[in-house]
């Protein structure tokens, strides 16, 4: 279960991404669990103590890899993010099925071990929300 996000310009942009990246993970079956879940600076140079300008929200999950999962990821996911307006790059390499999507801001990612083994890992960030100044 995820917590609720108290700054409201964040949670608009952060709530449907979740939405999106919970649909995309049910694709490759039960047993999803959330391994990131939180509001990041969208300045990680940030010098401490100086207040944020944008924060961002980062939600990833992680699947155990079900039989077919590269097929699950580039005949249904990909074609339908796609269709949604999701701009789609190829990322994989030798060891791994991998694609990047971005739109409006946000970004999501999808990445599969080529040899079957490990989990599905679902994640993505918010465009970044300008905060207000204290």
């Amino acid at each position: 279960m995820t917590e609720p996000i108290d700054f409201a310009p964040l949670a608009a942009v952060a709530g449907p991404l979740r939405a999106i990246l919970d649909d995309v993970a049910a694709r490759f079956g039960a047993g999803a669990r959330i391994s990131r879940d939180e509001q990041l600076d969208c300045d990680p140079f940030r010098p401490a103590g100086v207040p944020s300008e944008s924060v961002r929200w980062e939600y990833n999950l992680r699947v155990p890899v079900p039989p077919g999962a590269a097929e699950i990821l580039l005949t249904e996911v990909v074609l339908e993010l796609s269709a949604d307006g999701w701009r789609a790059t190829d990322r994989s390499s030798e060891t791994e099925v991998a694609y990047q999507f971005q739109r409006d801001g946000a970004n999501l990612g999808v990445h599969i071990s080529r040899d079957g083994t490990g989990e599905v890992v679902v994640g993505g960030s918010s465009r970044c929300v300008p905060t207000e100044a204290p």
